[in-house]
């Protein structure tokens, strides 16, 4: 038997995907059908490598290929970023989990006074030890479950 394998194992040659330019909507498109496709609960999340970049490898059915460019996921608000933006999903996460702790403990959003956007307030968190580092730009409080964005939107 053993030989009969040897003579009959072929290499198989895989071919690598192309590579193809992505856009940001493209990469977000590709992803919802990824979801849409995979058994439930399981999501974009899995999608996720530890540099916080999505393993676009994953979705070469969707994309047509390999995507040239990388893009990164926000574990809090799961939205997706062009490689430019990175810095954008780690503070939101960061600052996610900060808020959530205070408003948990305190029974109160931690925003700036006065600010009709609900713009988090980062020196508080800071104070209050809830945040380790200030974020380089404003992060908001959106009416969607409470969770942040870096777009100011007021809240309803």
């Amino acid at each position: 038997m053993l030989s009969w394998l040897r003579k009959n194992n072929k290499r198989s040659h895989v071919l690598s995907p192309s590579v193809v330019q992505v856009t940001l909507e493209d990469m977000k498109q590709a992803v919802l059908r990824y979801e849409a496709e995979m058994p439930e609960g399981i999501n974009r999340i899995s999608l996720m490598l530890s540099d916080g970049s999505l393993d676009t490898s994953r979705l070469t059915r969707y994309l047509g290929g390999l995507s040239a460019r990388k893009f990164y996921l926000s574990r809090e608000t799961y939205e997706i970023f062009e490689e430019e933006d990175r810095q954008i999903p780690y503070y939101l996460d960061l600052v996610q989990a900060a808020v959530d702790d205070y408003l948990d403990e305190k029974g109160k959003l931690p925003v700036l006074l006065e600010s009709p956007d609900f713009q988090v307030d980062f020196s508080l968190l800071l104070r209050e030890h809830y945040l380790k580092e200030m974020p380089p730009f404003p992060l908001y409080v959106t009416e969607q479950e409470l969770m942040l964005s870096h777009r100011p939107k007021m809240i309803i």
